[in-house]
């Protein structure tokens, strides 16, 4: 997943110039900071000996809020950048450094009060097919749908997230294994009903794969078994 998810250094130097309006040296201190922090919030929630990459991000938005000496206020654009750096920027799910971060916490408190942490990986499977028949515009619009009934059908403490161009990931915690089906019964259902654009009703197919974390595992590991569950599904 981090093969599809990586940005080249003169990426994130533009995309920084960009939202954050500030010339060339701005924009290469901003993206280097970005990307050293996003890579070192990444290694100590994996590792658990630090706090997680939301927190962190939230305090660096609010300790860069008030601009240097002499240079003008430019309101919000650091709030941009942690939007950036934590959300999807398609349906505003969470992007995949910040899953990961709340699926390791949510093992954390596994280990500690007990509970089961499910994840289901989504694989919305003709989603291509509806972006080269009916255009880009109405696939984004399906998928953000999509994404928007997933949230709607979950608990706050939840998280869905985006992992890939079809690909959506929900992270739950639940008092036992019992729940499971039920839940996986639930994110199909709201999946199956038609989406309505432009007065055409538009059917998503999707395949759903499940994967209960172990004691021993890591939020990579039970991703990678939610992911392995969806290709079997498949077959």
């Amino acid at each position: 997943m981090s093969e599809r998810s990586g940005i080249a250094e003169g990426d994130n130097v533009k995309r920084a110039k960009r939202e954050l309006g500030g010339n060339d040296g701005d924009a290469e201190v901003m993206a280097a900071d970005a990307d050293t922090s996003g890579r070192s919030s990444a290694a100590q929630s994996r590792g658990g000996t630090a706090g997680s990459v939301e927190s962190m991000l939230q305090e660096f938005s609010s300790t860069r809020s008030d601009p240097p000496p002499g240079r003008a206020r430019r309101t919000g654009k650091y709030d941009q950048l942690w939007q950036l750096s934590m959300a999807d920027p398609h349906t505003g799910l969470a992007n995949q450094l910040l899953l990961l971060d709340r699926l390791t916490q949510a093992l954390a408190r596994r280990r500690r009060h007990g509970g089961e942490v499910v994840v289901c990986h989504i694989d919305l499977d003709n989603l291509g097919e509806i972006n080269l028949d009916l255009g880009y515009t109405t696939g984004n619009t399906v998928l953000c749908e999509a994404s928007r009934r997933l949230t709607s059908v979950l608990r706050a403490e939840d998280t869905v997230g985006r992992v890939g161009g079809s690909e959506l990931v929900v992270v739950v915690t639940v008092n036992d294994e019992q729940a499971v089906g039920p839940l996986m019964r639930r994110l199909q259902h709201t999946l199956d009903e038609p989406v309505i654009v432009g007065g055409q009703d538009i059917r998503l197919h999707s395949s759903l794969g499940v994967a209960i974390a172990e004691d021993t595992e890591s939020a990579e590991d039970v991703l990678t078994r939610a992911d392995r569950s969806t290709r079997v599904s498949k077959r």
